[in-house]
């Protein structure tokens, strides 16, 4: 049960973020906030390398972790770019889809099984996210 309590986090702070920068965009713009974003990284980036605690590797993977950071930057100004002209209640709504894409990936590249309690669950996510994106 370790992965709960970063899990529980994530969801506050990934909805969080969707009031942030829908705040920041204002008087921002997308790259404005990925400029900030960056900063932040390189701060963490710089902190866990002064402490010990990662290196700069080149294994096998690392592409897989390039191909990370490629999709959460690119995420993120997509994210930005539907914040600056959607409302964030349904941005961060649709959002919530995403699970419906990691389970199919999650079966092809993980060999993990889609089960049908999974299955539903993500029925379930996805006509969530339908009902409070058309509801006014």
């Amino acid at each position: 049960m370790a992965w709960l309590l970063p899990t529980l986090y994530y969801v506050v702070a990934v909805g969080a973020l969707g009031v942030t920068g829908k705040l920041a965009l204002r008087t921002l713009d997308w790259p404005d906030l990925i400029l900030w974003t960056g900063a932040g990284y390189i701060v963490v980036a710089s902190l866990l390398l002064a402490i010990g605690q990662t290196q700069l590797r080149f294994t096998h993977d690392t592409g897989w972790a390039i191909a990370s950071g490629a999709l959460a930057i690119s995420g993120l100004i997509a994210l930005y770019l539907a914040l600056g002209s959607g409302d964030a209640g349904k941005v961060i709504s649709i959002t919530a889809a995403y699970p419906a894409v990691t389970l199919v990936l999650a079966a092809a590249f993980l060999s993990e099984a889609i089960t049908i309690g999974r299955a539903l669950g993500t029925m379930l996510i996805i006509a969530g996210v339908v009902t409070v994106t058309l509801a006014k």
